[in-house]
């Protein structure tokens, strides 16, 4: 019916709050003394007790997991009756609900209780993209109304006439508004207690009333819904902006259907029975169950947090040896260009210089004693250079060696090698 991520919801609790806020559900336990019946002890067609009747019968409502009554209840007696306990899989999964319909033997009048759903959504952009991709991406959902016209009616009942949205009645709404407040102190407190930003919660109920043809017959139906939200400021981690996260789940829908112009007194009828009677034993395994499954849910959630850090903190690492790496890589690059471009550049130099020679008739020589390079005549075949390095004698006489005979006291001679 719905897609979304999966998120643990443990709220039975919550979601049997429902069976008194919108009291749709309570149904059965007509006496005669409080039906419409005429003087007499008959009973008008047109009378709501005509369509429900006066004799109840009681029914129980077993969970096929524990193999146990989890609820009772009063219909009456010649209505058809089907109900259990329920755990929806998968995403939307909502802890142990009930579901039941009860209707009479034309179908045309009854009373439902459908279990209630969860869903998620978040600002990350990131988290989006992932949960797009999945199975159950996230919905943007925070209202009752907007639940029941946008999710409920066009699955439930796709060929109905939506004819009001209409807010709880003042009960409902009054209840509703004493649980926000109570919820609204009790996350304050354990805000401050762990040293956490308070979430900001919403817990709000709606009504929807449809019409449509069964059987070739048009009937009315209301179906009322109760929704609470809580939403989370997520900081900032690493290069992850911060972001909000939000949870959502319906309290269950709860359905009246009637004929056409008498749901208003059929669901003021039905409301005057007494109310679904919980199983304690039930109750209470539900609620170990639940606070066990808890335990292990925040026991995960923890872990693979802190495997997020871990991860986080690797990738972080990651860049900056990354980064390390390409500065490396571009310096050696740029060292590399650099010293192409030089030896291009000396190359230049050298076959310019080696050209200015050859024109000049002229060639280097390096003095085999200081490295240094001299420049000199090319047409002869020996040159020779003072020791002080201010005379250079040229010669083509291959046994000439100018030590001894040239200034022999002042000066020694080194030839010039041709470079």
């Amino acid at each position: 019916m719905l897609t979304s991520m999966q998120q643990p919801n443990f709220r039975i609790g919550a979601r049997l709050a429902l069976v008194s806020v919108v009291g749709a559900v309570v149904l059965g336990g007509l006496s005669a003394n409080e039906s419409h019946a005429q003087p007499g002890g008959t009973e008008t067609s047109g009378s709501a007790s005509a369509l429900i009747g006066t004799a109840v019968r009681k029914v129980e409502v077993a969970d096929p997991q524990y193999q146990m009554t989890a609820f009772t209840l009063e219909i009456p007696a010649n209505w058809k009756f089907a109900g259990t306990i329920v755990r929806t899989p998968g995403c939307h999964g909502n802890g142990a609900g009930m579901e039941f319909t009860a209707q009479s033997p034309d179908g045309l009048t009854a009373a439902v209780l459908m279990p209630g759903w969860a869903w998620s959504w978040s600002g990350d952009a990131a988290t989006q993209k992932i949960t797009q991709a999945s199975k159950c991406p996230g919905i943007d959902i925070v209202s009752a109304a907007d639940f029941l016209t946008k999710i409920v009616v066009p699955n439930l009942r796709p060929n109905a006439k939506i004819v009001a949205v209409l807010p709880l009645k003042p009960a409902g709404q009054a209840a509703l508004a004493d649980q926000l407040q109570k919820q609204r102190q009790q996350n304050a407190a354990m805000a401050q207690q762990y040293g956490l930003h308070p979430q900001k919660l919403s817990l709000e109920g709606a009504r929807v009333q449809i019409q449509y043809v069964r059987d070739g017959h048009p009937v009315e139906e209301m179906i009322a819904a109760v929704i609470d939200c809580s939403e989370s400021q997520m900081p900032a981690l690493f290069r992850r902006p911060a972001y909000v996260q939000r949870t959502c789940f319906s309290r269950g829908e709860t359905i009246a259907r009637a004929p056409q112009g008498r749901l208003e007194e059929v669901s003021a009828q039905l409301e005057k029975g007494k109310g679904a009677q919980i199983n304690p034993d039930w109750q209470n395994r539900v609620a170990r169950d639940q606070q066990a499954a808890f335990a292990n849910f925040q026991a995960a959630t923890n872990k693979q947090f802190q495997q997020g850090l871990r991860d986080n903190q690797a990738r972080f690492d990651q860049q900056i040896a990354n980064g390390k790496q390409f500065q490396a890589n571009l310096q050696q690059s740029t060292n590399q260009a650099m010293a192409a471009d030089r030896a291009r550049q000396n190359a230049i130099d050298a076959s310019a210089h080696a050209t200015a020679l050859h024109s000049l008739d002229r060639q280097d020589f390096i003095d085999p004693n200081t490295g240094k390079t001299i420049e000199a005549s090319n047409q002869y075949n020996h040159q020779w250079i003072s020791s002080d390095g201010s005379t250079l004698i040229q010669t083509d006489d291959h046994g000439y060696d100018p030590n001894g005979r040239v200034y022999p006291v002042a000066q020694s001679w080194t030839e010039l090698v041709p470079k």
